[in-house]
């Protein structure tokens, strides 16, 4: 669907100019080469562009912006499947696995620097923000790391969900738009991208904990909120609950875009939400031959 759209179109491109021009060691750029080539929803650049056309801005302005969002949650996918022991992302040989920990690390260090670089120009403000993320981001994953080790219930779970995933799509949706305009649509497209990174962090774990993917797999897993509330409620209705607090969070993005007057980018935004969430629900059920009966009712596709 959204491989159609301009914006991915823009960020694709990008990409692949991005890697043609930089000058490195041939090994690292063979890695990126192979990162870059396994694809991606490429939802948080697309966010990004999306935002500054809102605000009235050029995306040509705003494109190194949405390229550093890219890499550093490229980069945090390299350093995952190291952490995690992973060995297939998007149906490809993770990085670790094809080559090793330690470039898989140091690709990741690689790809850090350059979203800062990239950063670099739209001033004081929007590097310190993408900074904070990218700590927030760290303390996210430590979080989910220890999260089988020690104590780990529901709060901190969200905690950890809005931290190494959520605070990337808030900070593209914000930052976007600030640059251009000081209104208040800068807090409305934070709670935009902040609620939808949690909704799309519930169906990740959702999905991993229905065993309904088969594009990507990894050794080591994460307690997340379905194993929680499966302790506590039992397996049907920890997934009905989750399935209800994947609809709460994504009526809460699309009630933020309500201050915007309508129009092709407003509903793009809008139509990111049901792409990242319910449309990838019944996309996977869809490949797993399973019906869509534990969709919550107060849902309708």
């Amino acid at each position: 669907m959204i491989e159609n759209w301009e914006e991915y179109r823009t960020i694709e491109r990008a990409l692949k100019e991005l890697l043609d021009r930089e000058v490195i060691i041939p090994k690292i750029k063979k890695a990126l080469k192979h990162l870059i080539e396994a694809g991606g929803k490429r939802t948080r650049p697309i966010i990004v562009l999306l935002s500054a056309k809102l605000a009235g801005g050029d995306e040509k302005e705003i494109l190194d912006m949405a390229l550093a969002v890219e890499l550093i949650h490229t980069a945090s996918l390299a350093h995952d499947d190291v952490i995690d022991r992973g060995v297939k992302r998007r149906n490809k040989e993770t990085l670790n696995v094809k080559y090793d920990d330690s470039l898989a690390i140091l690709v990741g260090d690689w790809l850090i620097s350059k979203s800062v670089q990239l950063t670099a120009k739209y001033g004081y403000d929007i590097v310190r923000d993408f900074a904070k993320t990218g700590m927030l981001m760290s303390e996210g994953e430590v979080l989910d790391v220890y999260s089988t080790k020690e104590k780990f219930d529901e709060e901190d779970y969200f905690k950890c969900i809005e931290y190494k995933t959520a605070a990337l799509f808030a900070y593209s949706a914000k930052n976007a738009y600030q640059y251009f305009s000081q209104d208040e649509g800068v807090e409305k497209l934070f709670q935009y991208g902040l609620n939808l990174g949690i909704a799309y962090q519930l169906v990740d774990d959702l999905l991993e904990y229905l065993s309904l993917y088969g594009d990507k797999s990894s050794k080591i897993e994460s307690r997340t909120l379905p194993m929680i509330y499966e302790e506590k409620f039992g397996v049907e209705k920890a997934v009905k609950k989750v399935m209800d607090l994947i609809v709460d969070y994504s009526q809460k993005s699309k009630k933020a875009l309500e201050f915007f007057e309508d129009g092709v980018v407003k509903s793009k935004l809008l139509r990111l939400v049901d792409f990242m969430t319910f449309d990838l629900i019944k996309d996977y059920f869809a490949k797993s031959g399973r019906n869509l009966d534990l969709l919550s009712p107060h849902y309708t596709p």
